[in-house]
This record gives structure tokens, sequence and C-alpha cells, in this order.
């Protein structure tokens, strides 16, 4: 039986733990040596959730950091409003805050800076302006009425520095909140989570097994798809759905995550298959163990999808899959040759694609180098959230975030 207190107790307290005494750090008193943990910078993340946007915005980059040692990062999705918990804190970041309740936080927050002297950052990878939301997205409404567009305004002003992840994102944040401090950090593919899932000869071996009908992956959710009518079926898979039903003999086809409406009758009858989400842990060895051929990511050309992250194409180029994007701002670190802007160039460069054997284990190879160069653990990628943490907006102490800003 344990009496004294655990090794394993952090020497920061839990904001939870109301009533737990927390012992002090041994300290040699004859060198007066503390710690490492009782120097290193204290970063603390208010999470939007603990879905995808919370873990590769906030709680990957943190894993990474504490496991680096370049400090300690704790991460809640409740306001702690106890006064003395932010001592020796360094950095507060909020992730996508638009609420009345979230917004009289972040002004207790900046009462509390004045003290406690630590940055305010709000972290944000999605546009949250409803007249930027394509009415197909189901998720609109959450966003639809001025009191959550002028709250998200106001918290962006109170902070020091907003983080995005792309630059037309970045721009067009500037323009809707008058903000300047805005940063970009791309999305970073963790190695610990995905890089053990790519298997070169696994990979050869479908591309052979399926060499007569190619397996063509689609990931995504129902936010992609005109699910309540209210665009005449107008969204982002319209222009290709009968370029799938055309060729639903010639090529499998598969989505994971939901399948357009209109196409129903073809996943009922089981001639395109059809995965639900899986759990993101394990994500990457699912979509891996589906040994498509090709990937496709269409999206129409406006400012909510102009917006997102590269981090489908990313993803694809880590699991090595070439992936065939839309030629739209989002993709433009995927090269020319994956990139499409009409169906008919779509389907000549999925033939182009998946012709020879030699030249698609070539662009496998091309593709896991563009994926290897965006790994979190990279000193560059890990670099960028350091820097924008440790330093002040505009410093020219930040040498890996000029590469993105």
């Amino acid at each position: 039986m344990i009496t004294g207190p655990s090794p394993f107790a952090s020497p920061i307290a839990s904001p939870f733990a109301v009533n737990h005494q927390v012992s002090p750090p041994l300290v040699d008193k004859k060198e007066n040596v503390q710690p490492r943990e009782a120097t290193l910078p204290r970063y603390v993340n208010y999470l939007a959730d603990y879905s995808g946007c919370g873990h590769w915005r906030i709680l990957w980059p943190e894993a990474i950091i504490n496991a680096r040692g370049d400090g300690m990062s704790q991460s809640t999705t409740a306001m702690v409003t106890a006064p003395q918990w932010y001592q020796n804190v360094k950095v507060v970041k909020v992730q996508r805050q638009a609420s009345t309740a979230q917004k009289e936080f972040i002004k207790f927050l900046k009462d509390l800076q004045k003290k406690y002297n630590f940055k305010i950052m709000y972290e944000v990878d999605d546009v949250v302006f409803s007249e930027c939301i394509p009415d197909y997205n189901k998720f609109k409404f959450a966003f639809d009425n001025n009191e959550v567009r002028q709250n998200c305004i106001d918290i962006i002003n109170m902070v020091d520095e907003v983080t995005v992840t792309c630059d037309f994102m970045k721009k067009l944040y500037i323009e809707k909140t008058g903000q300047k401090n805005i940063t970009t950090i791309p999305n970073f593919v963790p190695n610990f989570w995905m890089g053990h899932a790519f298997n070169q000869r696994k990979i050869q071996r479908a591309y052979d097994h399926h060499k007569k009908k190619p397996r063509i992956l689609y990931t995504g959710s129902g936010a992609h798809y005109d699910v309540d009518n209210k665009t005449n079926g107008v969204d982002d898979m319209y222009k290709v759905r009968d370029f799938i039903r055309k060729t639903v003999n010639k090529y499998q086809w598969v989505f994971v995550g939901a399948f357009p409406p209109q196409l129903a009758d073809l996943v009922q009858s089981h001639k395109i298959e059809f995965y639900p989400w899986q759990n993101l842990l394990n994500y990457p060895n699912f979509i891996a163990n589906l040994d498509a051929q090709l990937m496709i990511a269409p999206l129409l050309p406006n400012d909510f999808n102009k917006s997102k992250s590269d981090i489908k194409f990313i993803e694809a180029c880590v699991l090595g899959i070439p992936c065939l994007c839309q030629d739209i701002e989002t993709y433009s670190s995927a090269p020319e040759s994956l990139r499409f802007s009409s169906v008919r160039e779509l389907e000549h460069k999925i033939e182009r694609t998946l012709r020879k054997r030699n030249k698609y284990n070539q662009n496998i190879s091309k593709l896991r180098r563009i994926g290897e160069s965006r790994i979190l653990e990279l000193e560059e990628n890990i670099g960028c959230h350091l820097e924008a943490l440790n330093t002040p907006f505009g410093s020219p102490e930040r040498k890996y975030l000029k590469k993105w800003n």
C-alpha cells in the first residue's frame, strides 16, 4: 500500500483535485536543485472537442511537446476559474470558442492576464462565418446567427494571437475580424499515429490483385453532401456522382464516413462499398487495409472549402496512396499531375495514374517524400508550434514559421 505521494504525480495540481494535497517537489537543499519539470514552460489548452480537430491542432502537438521535454502542456474542455491555477502559465490557448459563456471566460482570462502575464491564443481550423459556409453543409445552422458571429469576432480581437491551418483562411479571418496577429500552422501528421501503417509490399500486392477492377476511395462526412436537399443536389460530390455511377463496374468505389444520398441504391446493392467512421486511433490501419489504389478529394471552389487544410492529401501521401485532388487552393501542395478541374480530367488522370505498375510505384515514392516532410515529430514542424507558443507574433526568432507565413 502506497502511503506517500505517488511517484507519478504531476508537480502541477489538477484543477479537478479540489481537496487533494500536492506534496512539494523534492529539492536537494545543499545544491538547491529543482526537478526539471519545475523549470519547464507551462501551457494550458481549452479544447473545442476530443475528435479530429482537438487531436490535430492541440492534443498531438501537446503529446510531442511533453514527450520531448519542451514544456508541460495540459488540455481540458472545462473552464477553470480558480485564479491560482494560472500561476506560472506561459500560454493559454482556446480552440474555436464562439458562445456567450466562452466569451465571458475570455474576459476572465484577460483580467487574469494582467496579474500573471500569460499569452492568450485562439486556435481555429474552420470558417465559422455563416455567409462563407455553403447551404448544403448540414452543420451551418450552428453558426447561422448574429450572436455567434459577433462573439467570434469579439473573442478573436481580445486574444494576442490566432492560429489557423492555411493561408487562405488567414486572409479571410483578417478580412472578417480585423485581427492582424494571425499565424498559419499547417496540419502535420504524427508519425506515432500513422507512420506504421505504410507497407510498400502490401501496396504492390494490392495493385496486382485489383488490376482488373482498381479500388478508389473517398473519405468524408455528411457535411459534404446536400442531404437536406437545400441546394438541389449541388454539393462537393455532385460533379463526380454520375461518373461514379457510370464506372461502378470498372472501378470498385469505396466510401468511408458517409455517402451521397443519390448513390444510396448502389450502396444498398453492394456495388459501392461503404464503411462508417472508425475510431481515430485505428483510422490509419483501417484505411491502409482497404487496399485502395487511389483516393479522390473533390471540393466545390467556395471560401469554406478553400479554407480547409490539405490533410486528406497529406494522409494519403503518408499511407502511400495517390490522391487526386480538386484543383483549388486547398490542395496547392499536390503536384499538378494529381489535381483535376473537371470530371473529364479526373477520368483521364485516374487512368494515367493506374496504367503502369512501375510509374505507379514511382509516384508513391514521390508522394511518400511529401508526406514525410509533414511529419509532426520533425524539428521544423513541431518547431512551428513551439515558436507560436514561446515567441511574440512577428518575432524574428520564428525561423520555422517563416516557411508558412
